[in-house]
């Protein structure tokens, strides 16, 4: 299977795809997604990663005492 990914700009309401020689289907599928600019996503990781809940240090502590714990754990084979 053939895919091609490409960023095109709208351009009054419509694009204009050029395929290449090589691609010899009769029918296609089209999804048509906005594009994010990467400071777009890159400032809505940054606010996700800022408005994400946070441990406390008790949390924090009880993560590696559970932690510690399993890692003592013995599996056996049975």
């Amino acid at each position: 299977m053939i895919a091609l990914r490409r960023i095109e700009e709208v351009k009054s309401g419509s694009i204009t795809i050029k395929l290449p020689p090589d691609f010899l289907a009769k029918k296609v599928e089209i999804i048509i997604l906005p594009f994010d600019d990467f400071k777009d996503r890159k400032q809505k990781l940054l606010d996700l990663l800022l408005e994400a809940p946070t441990l406390t240090e008790e949390e924090v502590q009880e993560y590696r005492r559970v932690r510690e714990w399993i890692t003592q754990w013995n599996i056996k084979e049975f």
